[in-house]
């Protein structure tokens, strides 16, 4: 069984194959942001870390999310509603502080 590992908290899950994202951060008491989880919203992006050939490939509904909302389409940010685990991986969920699905990456150089 893949196992995924959520950063900062280090909690981990052992999972089936083709278990979404989403549902493992469930079974490792970890919560992830998500507001629609069918991808039309854009709010359970997430950093993968480690195991980026390790998720399901990108769907065209996804990597059109994504680069409406200006992030990187090369898998290194997935959205944990769509990605399905295949083998191990590590995701931060630090990002989630980062970034609002509304406004984009959160621009650290501008006054809130």
């Amino acid at each position: 069984m893949p196992r995924i590992e959520f950063r900062p908290d280090i909690r981990s899950a052992e999972v089936d194959e083709k278990t979404k994202v989403l549902l493992s951060a469930r079974k490792a008491g970890v919560t992830i942001r998500f507001a629609c989880a069918s991808c039309r919203c854009g709010t359970c992006a997430i950093r993968i870390v480690d195991g980026v050939m390790n998720l399901s490939p990108m769907k065209v509904d996804e990597t059109k999310l994504l680069g409406q909302l200006k992030l990187p389409q090369d898998g290194s940010i997935r959205l944990a509603c769509q990605s399905r685990i295949m083998g191990d991986c590590v995701v931060d969920l630090g990002f989630q502080n980062e970034y609002d699905s509304d406004m984009g990456l959160a621009d650290e150089d501008e006054d809130v």
